[in-house]
């Protein structure tokens, strides 16, 4: 009768294990937007994660990351639930995102980037735990890492020595574009700024922009041609520009007088001004007054340091001043910055001649 019970005691063991491995069977990660599939890929001592060069899948828009994690074959496995737990962004936590049940000694896995630690357990024939391996850390990086400027960063972009742009890249990508913008979501806007840059290039200067806050990103493509970006844009705000100091007048003097003299012997005016520092191009700008000011001539933004006044008739008003503005200017002519303005006058003094006889002829017979 004794030998009846230990054979029902061991039948029954028996059957609950087997329904307990049927039931650990079951694939906990579904619903997990975090997944992973089992692979029967021959595994090394020990548990890793696999340094082979990740893949890139995506999904739902977003970019997600294939990853192998493998280990050492247990002798009284029959099967193995391996735990992926993501670290907390804004606690020194670790989250579960990740259940998964396999015969295999590998699984590859889905997740986007982060701090990871996996753990394995072993369980045996009964559905008993056999063993369970140390907590392996590992991190995955987005292919790009945006560097600077980073966000809330307050400065001014000199024309002349503009600030750098800055990423990384953990992948060769191709087709590289950085993108500026007003709008949060730079790639949706349709006035964004984009700049091209060549395969391996992770620094450009930053182009001529406008005041305020501006958002940037950098897209790319991968070798076998998915497009991947930076997690997200990251912000900065523009501050305006100092005026450039306007430069010292070398001539005509202030308030200097040119006699008609000067004139009929130079036959031109010659003004003449220093350089500032950091302006490209100045404007020359000239005034004549008689009751109200009026532009007499101008220049459009040149590097030269001087104007050569050659048609003298328009001077013909009571009084005059010129001016320079220092300006810093794009290829293209397009002021970027601007400087202050000081007028100089200067004065022409007309002189006039003693007097004008004609000589009389007389009486004169033509043929």
């Amino acid at each position: 009768m004794e030998i009846k019970k230990i054979r029902f005691v061991l039948f029954m063991l028996f059957f609950l294990g087997v329904i307990a491995f049927m039931y650990a069977g079951i694939d906990e990660s579904d619903n997990n937007p975090v997944s992973g599939t089992g692979s029967s890929t021959n595994s090394p001592a020990d548990v890793a994660a696999s340094e082979a060069p990740i893949k890139l899948s995506g999904k739902d828009g977003d970019l997600f990351f294939i990853r192998q994690l493998y280990w050492d074959k247990a002798e009284y496995a029959v099967r193995y639930t391996v735990t992926l737990e993501q670290k907390s962004d804004n606690l020194d936590a670790y989250i579960e995102v990740l259940r998964k049940n396999t015969e295999q000694t590998s699984i590859d896995i889905t997740v986007p980037p982060g701090e990871y630690r996996f753990q394995v357990s072993s369980i045996n024939i009964l559905g008993m735990l056999d063993t369970q391996s140390d907590w392996n850390y590992f991190t995955v990086r987005n292919p790009i890492t945006l560097m600077e400027p980073g966000s809330g960063a307050a400065f001014s972009n000199n024309p002349v020595s503009p600030s750098p742009v800055v990423w990384v890249t953990e992948l060769p990508l191709q087709n590289s574009r950085v993108i500026f913008s007003r709008d949060p979501e730079p790639a949706k806007d349709p006035n964004a700024i984009i700049q091209y840059v060549a395969q391996g290039v992770n620094t450009i200067s930053m182009p001529a922009l406008g005041e305020g806050i501006w958002y940037w990103t950098v897209f790319g493509e991968t070798p076998d041609g998915i497009s991947v970006s930076a997690a997200s844009p990251l912000w900065f705000r523009l501050l305006s520009l100092p005026l450039l100091s306007s430069p010292h007048y070398v001539r005509p003097g202030h308030d200097e007088v040119i006699t008609l003299n000067q004139l009929m012997a130079e036959r031109k005016i010659t003004f003449e001004w220093e350089q500032v520092p950091d302006a490209n191009a100045y404007i020359f700008s000239l005034y004549g007054y008689s009751g109200k000011p009026v532009l007499l001539a101008f220049s459009s933004p040149s590097p030269a340091t001087s104007y050569v006044l050659t048609d003298l008739t328009i001077l013909n008003m009571d009084s005059y001043f010129w001016q320079v503005e220092a300006v810093t200017a794009s290829r293209n002519g397009t002021v970027e910055r601007r400087g202050i303005i000081q007028q100089q006058a200067f004065e022409i003094q007309v002189q006039r001649s003693d007097s004008l006889r004609a000589t009389n002829l007389g009486t004169i017979y033509g043929f």
